[in-house]
């Protein structure tokens, strides 16, 4: 039905998109439990370490870290703070399966649509 060049735009898109929301889903903040060093004034002598919940960014999994020293605290930004990347490629993985599982699931509805009217099951 579709040519191997529709197909493979189709499934670039899909991977472009997939790209896109993992690097959008940085957006998605939270923290803990691990524990980062924010300082080291705590402690009855003000000479122990500061600890506090690392702030990490990245849905289904966190791949953007705070890094305290390096950059503002409690704020996430590329390039000063630490990237995992083995956790943004499982991202990008995730969404681009649901991406294709999606869209094949719209397009066998569709195709199934059509058909349905062809032979005047609608």
């Amino acid at each position: 039905m579709q040519s191997r060049l529709v197909k493979a735009g189709l499934v670039s898109l899909a991977f472009v998109l997939a790209v896109t929301c993992a690097l959008l889903s940085v957006l998605v903040e939270r923290t803990g439990p691990e524990l980062v060093q924010y300082g080291d004034l705590c402690g009855p002598n003000h000479n122990d370490p500061c600890y506090q919940a690392a702030l990490k960014g990245g849905f289904p999994f966190a791949y953007l870290f705070d890094a305290p020293g390096v950059s503002r605290e409690r704020r996430l930004a590329f390039g000063e703070d630490t990237l995992r990347a083995k956790a943004l490629v499982l991202d990008i993985s995730v969404y681009f399966a649901v991406i294709l599982l999606a869209g094949v699931a719209i397009s066998r509805g569709w195709f199934a649509n059509i058909h349905a009217r062809k032979h005047g099951d609608a």
